[in-house]
């Protein structure tokens, strides 16, 4: 799946091959991406899902960051291609 990142302003692409989720994706293609226990339980990797629809796994955000379009990159993965962006 085709996934663009942006951060600061600066779009970046990357391939989610079979099986990896979104933070996976970004560091294989070299993406600065925020990250910390990546295992969906501390929030440090949300990301906001610009376009596109991710899997919702891990617990780490609450009902109004996901109504709000937020998904947790180290456990999320892309159901095609999308666009995220990371927080500054």
């Amino acid at each position: 799946m085709a996934v663009t990142v942006t951060r600061n302003g600066a779009k970046k692409h990357a391939v989610q091959m079979v099986g990896q989720t979104l933070l996976e994706a970004g560091l294989a293609a070299t993406i600065d991406m925020p990250f910390s226990c990546a295992m969906g339980g501390c929030g440090a990797c949300k990301v906001k899902l610009v376009a596109g629809e991710t899997t919702h796994e891990g617990s780490a955000l609450t009902p109004l960051e996901r109504e709000r379009g937020y998904v947790l990159a180290c456990v999320d993965r892309a159901l095609g291609p999308c666009e995220l962006e990371v927080d500054p």
